[in-house]
């Protein structure tokens, strides 16, 4: 195997730039490529034995600040295609979930409306299930028809939600298998599209009033644990809104949502998780399990 460094990797990449928490340590190799790359890239990976991480918009994931040894891919500009064919919304790994909901918005189609406050792209959702709890509650597995998935050994595979296992906040490629190359979206039957467009508005309204979108954030930390009440409740009734931990913040807007307030490091966001962790356990009897992925 070829052990010249493809053109399109670069070395020493620092990765906070590229997570909405802006936390991250260094890429020891980083890519940018086109589906049509890919294969190459991960022959070359797979020949000089370097793991692969995926990243897409950086959202609902913590970087260790002591970097990744591995090369990192990322999707969100060079694999962000979006079209109609056949019946469906076509849309590439790296496709911006809002982008998503507006394109089937202005097409429209009804069902996409719950992407619009969502920081992430198509193929992080669909490996995570991503969705709400409330507020009209709907998920991924709502939408999805199939998507195609590179795995590391070079095959392509066409998949569905239920060939990966999905459940509420997890799939089988949460395991870091593959990379999700485009998935194609069912269409409801056409609706109103000024009533699709309040219904959008709506969505993001509720998310603005509830959530903190203005602040380095990675999303909800914490799956909502079973029964009626979600995580952020039990945090806030262990009176842990607003505490601190170097630069990392329990919200004071949703305590299932940890701020970045300029400096903090992937170490003060680990430990405010263990720490509420322990709390809510010890105070509630409740075990939060985390939703934010954990790279490497």
């Amino acid at each position: 195997m070829n052990s010249e460094l493809p053109e399109i990797i670069r070395q020493h990449q620092p990765l906070k730039n590229y997570t909405t928490w802006g936390i991250g340590g260094t890429a020891r190799w980083l890519a940018e490529p086109t589906a049509a790359q890919l294969p190459a890239l991960v022959n070359w990976a797979q020949g000089q034995a370097v793991p692969i991480y995926c990243l897409g918009r950086g959202s609902n994931l913590l970087i260790d600040d002591g970097g990744v040894p591995g090369l990192v891919i990322l999707t969100r500009n060079s694999m962000a295609h979006l079209d109609l064919q056949d019946g469906c919304i076509v849309a590439g790994g790296g496709t911006f979930l809002p982008r998503l909901a507006k394109f089937a918005a202005n097409k429209g189609f009804a069902g996409f409306e719950f992407l619009i406050g969502i920081p992430g792209t198509v193929g992080g959702a669909i490996a995570l299930n991503a969705g709400l709890t409330v507020f009209r509650p709907r998920e991924m597995t709502a939408i999805v028809k199939d998507f195609e998935v590179l795995t590391w050994d070079g095959t392509v595979q066409t998949l569905t939600m239920a060939d990966v296992g999905a459940d509420y906040r997890h799939t089988d490629l949460l395991n870091g298998q593959g990379l999700v190359l485009r998935a194609r979206f069912n269409l409801n039957h056409p609706a109103d599209p000024a009533q699709i467009k309040r219904d959008t508005l709506a969505h993001l309204a509720e998310r603005k009033r509830k959530q903190p979108l203005d602040q380095l954030t990675a999303g909800s930390t914490f799956r909502s644990p079973p029964g009626s009440k979600g995580a952020g409740w039990y945090i806030e009734q262990a009176g842990l809104k607003g505490l601190q931990v170097g630069d990392a913040r329990v919200s004071p807007v949703h305590a299932n949502w940890i701020e970045n307030l300029g400096h903090a490091s992937s170490q003060d966001v680990r430990e405010l998780i263990e720490h509420i962790q322990t709390t809510v356990e010890q105070q509630m009897g409740i075990q939060l399990q985390p939703e934010v992925c954990f790279l490497p």
